[in-house]
């Protein structure tokens, strides 16, 4: 619709109201003319005795003794322009005025003027029209774009448009900073003031949808294990100062990385994206974060300080496999002993199963009893010592084959399905145990990491074994020396329950350095069994015999029986006896067999 400014439509109305008086007043001029003329002829009529009219009279068009016919003469002079009539005694006169010099008359005047006012106001409103059309075209201009405002188009309305628009542009700058700020912190941790799990997905997107197959990038997720135990202990204060403590080892031991992204992703997982090969990052970063790890946990007197896992990010993968294999990495960490950190590049099909895949096959396998157990018996030397036969367990898969020992443990650790598996396998060991006809032989069982860290498993444990004191005499559980240098406290109420029971422990994997003497005479072990890798050496390294002999003897000493593992060759053998060995396990003696199979050497 079209807009019209008030001043213009006074203008056309002013313009109308002077073309209609240009009209009437000439014609109310004329009118009065006629009107004089029609007095004239009545007065004529009165003053005349014998009162006649002919044609010749003075503004008379027609005059008649009779009526005259009707007919529309000048209309626009109404009565006066019609049939007149005159009557005086018994004269009777019908006459009609003469209207064309009084009409000439009006059309003379008001036609110049008419056409004078329409000049004036046309001229008068087209100028108006004019400027009022580029005032208002400026005007839209300055509202779509402020910077086309000039000096030469000054409207009242500019500055107050000018002036809307600062203010428009002022409040739209800061509406734009504060949601600026907004998305700032939708992305980034409260905390730490990383970014967070929303700003790791994009991130991580971006990587995974990248247009180079070909870039090779790492993930590092770091779990912060103590938090809990922390915030439980001493308060979230120090939960808080935990976490930010294990975000400054991170920032430490990634400052060379330079393209290092950290994110916080939850309450207890640091994710940090690097650009590069996983395994020489994982190897280089992996041991370094690990030292200082421990460095902080020995001076906090923690458990643990936090697992690192490490796994590959190429472009094209499933941002879902990425984050398993991460959490994959994670568990088989915490399988370790505390600090640990652990790689797992890509993997066949079904190590890559998802969460709820993998907690039906687990579930499966103890609801069907799908575990199988394995023995490999130790070499005994000392015809007085019971046999030693250590018990493994094995995961068969929907292929024939079976899983990788550490893959299952990890994702019993990640499914928190760990104290349950832990419990059915060591109840049916001891069915087995309780089945067999081998009286005089001790069964050692291999306990995860996780024992140590719960309450509940120490407390089921006294009570299974307190049911049945003839087996439980034939128990000897196994506990890495790593898991229990790190956990030393927690260990001790383990190997206080085994030992009240009337079972023994033993110390795997021993002789990893000189601090395995101060835990030999911390927990003074009924069994101690030499790291495989200390044994594999010992034909070719000097040091490592002397090494070894200086066990043998120490924990011969505290009245423990040391028994070699790994021992594959003859001179491994040879070497082994010279030391007087109480005993020794590997291919050489026997690989591990089905339990059921089994017959003791």
């Amino acid at each position: 619709m079209r807009e019209h400014h008030p001043f213009s439509q006074s203008i056309l109305l002013a313009g109308f109201i002077m073309l209609l008086l240009s009209l009437l007043l000439p014609w109310w001029g004329s009118y009065g003319v006629l009107k004089q003329q029609a007095q004239q002829v009545h007065t004529q009529l009165t003053l005349s005795a014998a009162p006649t009219l002919d044609n010749s009279t003075p503004f008379i068009s027609t005059v008649s003794t009779t009526p005259l016919p009707h007919e529309t003469h000048a209309w626009w002079y109404g009565q006066l322009a019609g049939n007149q009539h005159y009557s005086q005694g018994d004269t009777e006169l019908y006459y009609r005025l003469i209207t064309r010099p009084a009409t000439v008359l009006w059309l003379s005047i008001s036609v110049p003027l008419m056409l004078v006012t329409l000049i004036l106001f046309g001229a008068l409103y087209r100028r108006f029209a004019r400027g009022y059309h580029a005032e208002s075209g400026h005007l839209r201009r300055i509202i779509l774009d402020p910077n086309a405002a000039t000096t030469s188009h000054s409207h009242p309305l500019a500055g107050l448009v000018l002036d809307l628009h600062h203010d428009f542009k002022h409040q739209l700058d800061t509406v734009k900073q504060q949601l600026h700020i907004a998305q700032q912190q939708s992305f980034q941790d409260n905390l730490t003031l990383l970014g967070n799990r929303f700003a790791f997905s994009r991130d991580l997107a971006l990587l995974l949808n990248g247009e180079n197959q070909l870039a090779s990038h790492t993930l590092m997720i770091v779990r912060a294990a103590s938090l809990q135990d922390i915030n439980i202990g001493h308060g979230f204060q120090a939960g808080d100062q935990y976490l930010l403590d294990i975000v400054k080892i991170i920032r430490k031991t990634t400052q060379s990385e330079l393209t290092a992204q950290i994110y916080r992703l939850s309450g207890t997982d640091i994710a940090v994206l690097f650009n590069g090969q996983c395994e020489p990052l994982a190897q280089r970063l992996g041991e370094r974060l690990k030292q200082e790890l421990s460095h902080y946990q020995h001076i906090h007197e923690l458990a643990c300080a936090a697992y690192i896992g490490f796994t590959q990010v190429l472009a094209g993968q499933k941002a879902e496999h990425v984050l398993t294999r991460a959490d994959l990495a994670l568990a088989q960490a915490q399988s370790d002993e505390p600090n640990s950190w652990a790689l797992v590049l890509r993997q066949a099909d079904e190590d890559s199963l998802g969460e709820t895949q993998w907690r039906q096959r687990l579930q499966a396998m103890l609801d069907d009893n799908q575990v199988l157990l394995q023995v490999q018996p130790v070499h005994i030397y000392k015809p007085q010592m019971p046999g030693y036969n250590e018990i493994y367990t094995r995961f068969p898969n929907a292929s024939g084959g079976t899983y990788p020992a550490s893959t299952v443990f990890a994702m019993l650790q990640r499914l928190n399905m760990s104290m349950l598996f832990e419990q059915k396998i060591i109840e049916r060991i001891l069915h087995q145990i309780g089945q067999s006809t081998l009286s005089e032989q001790r069964w050692a069982i291999n306990l995860t990491p996780t024992s140590l860290q719960l309450n509940s498993f120490l407390i089921w444990l006294e009570r299974t074994l307190l049911k049945d004191p003839a087996i439980t005499s034939k128990l000897v559980f196994e506990l890495d020396e790593q898991v229990l240098q790190h956990q030393l406290v927690t260990a001790k109420r383990l190997l206080d329950v085994i030992r009240s029971c009337g079972a023994r422990y033993a110390v795997s994997r021993f002789g990893r350095g000189y601090g395995s003497f101060r835990l030999l005479k911390e927990i003074k072990p009924d069994y101690v069994k030499l790291e495989g890798a200390l044994v594999r050496q010992l034909a070719q390294d000097h040091t490592s015999q002397q090494f070894t002999r200086m066990i043998v003897d120490l924990a011969q000493r505290l009245g423990c029986a040391v028994i070699a593992e790994g021992v594959e060759t003859a001179e491994q053998k040879i070497l082994l006896e010279s030391m007087h060995i109480d005993g020794i396990q590997g291919y050489l003696i026997a690989k591990p067999m089905d339990f059921a199979d089994f017959k003791a050497l």
